[in-house]
């Protein structure tokens, strides 16, 4: 009886320990990746496929799938969204991941097919244009000679394989859970209440000060919905900055004892833009503890917008991707 005792616990413990293992790799970035997993009947040893590539984060969770075309060393000297979108459209296309086929229609081919995608290996010679923010021209080489090139115009949710109301779902998620190092910079800061738009650029715009600010912000969502969420600043800068975006800092002035701004935090990359309005009493400014008030209007589209961020070269699609 103590024998039968003594293995039953023995399953019981190697249970409890396998469990949130098995659990974290079930947890998936967005939906398309837990359906690209599920039709194709994935699981942990996946990941040794060499026809798949399978990314996951520190925490188990499924970040990308898809067919391999680019190579870790490309990754990582020129980051970009196209290189997951590519890799997944390919799959999508050859598996049917998504019912959905018309985002599909927008990549265009130029001297290739989708055949022609899928003979491609990540030791192929290849080239990625930003063509004026509007679009990514993704051209191969073979014996030192164009192949050929696919065009995909920077669409955020283009590029995500998503919806603007899943991400932005993900987005008040993910904030909350961002971790950064710290809730309070080292070093110091000018704080002068008298010089508001110069102290809160500093505070905002720094990386350095020994001020600890707090935002409490109300998310704004589509369909007139919000959730009010409460982080620090180095959390909202750190996430912000993990996704891709550079920060712009806009004053809007001071009234009464209340000063104004706003942090636009572009993404150029992916072709959209986070707005943060807030506002804080001017009496705080010099305080080593501050909160401030705020409102985000979330993935605001930035590639119909001309001369905003970079001169535009036109709207139409490229006619040739030289």
């Amino acid at each position: 009886m103590k024998q039968r005792f003594i293995i039953i616990r023995i399953i019981f413990i190697g249970v409890f320990f396998l469990l949130p293992i098995v659990l974290k790799a079930q947890t998936f970035k967005a939906s398309h990746l837990q359906r690209a997993y599920e039709k194709l009947h994935l699981n942990t040893s996946s990941a040794n496929r060499s026809d798949l590539t399978i990314r996951t984060s520190d925490d188990g969770t499924i970040e990308h799938i898809g067919i391999p075309l680019f190579n870790d060393e490309m990754r990582k000297l020129l980051p970009s969204p196209i290189y997951d979108y590519l890799e997944f459209a390919l799959l999508d296309h050859k598996y049917h991941i998504n019912e959905n086929t018309l985002q599909q229609q927008k990549i265009r081919f130029f001297n290739g097919s989708w055949e022609d995608l899928e003979k491609i290996r990540p030791s192929d010679r290849c080239t990625i244009d930003n063509r004026g923010d509007k679009w990514y021209i993704v051209k191969w080489e073979r014996e030192r000679k164009d192949y050929f090139a696919v065009v995909v115009p920077i669409d955020y949710e283009l590029l995500a394989n998503s919806t603007r109301k899943e991400m932005e779902q993900n987005f008040g998620r993910l904030l909350k859970q961002f971790k950064p190092k710290s809730d309070r910079c080292e070093g110091t800061v000018l704080l002068k209440a008298s010089a508001p738009e110069k102290t809160l650029s500093n505070i905002l715009l720094s990386s350095n000060g020994s001020v600890k600010v707090m935002l409490n912000m109300d998310l704004l969502y589509a369909g007139f919905r919000k959730e009010t969420v409460i982080v620090s600043l180095l959390q909202w800068m750190g996430f912000c900055s993990s996704e891709g975006c550079t920060p712009y800092y806009v004053y809007e002035g001071a009234k009464g004892d209340q000063v104004s701004a706003m942090l636009l935090m572009y993404n150029r990359s992916k072709g959209y833009a986070h707005l943060l309005h807030l506002h804080a009493p001017i009496s705080q400014l010099e305080a080593k503890d501050q909160t401030y008030q705020g409102k985000v209007y979330m993935f605001i589209p930035t590639n119909n917008v001309s001369d905003l961020f970079a001169k535009a070269i036109g709207k139409s699609t490229p006619k040739t991707y030289e």
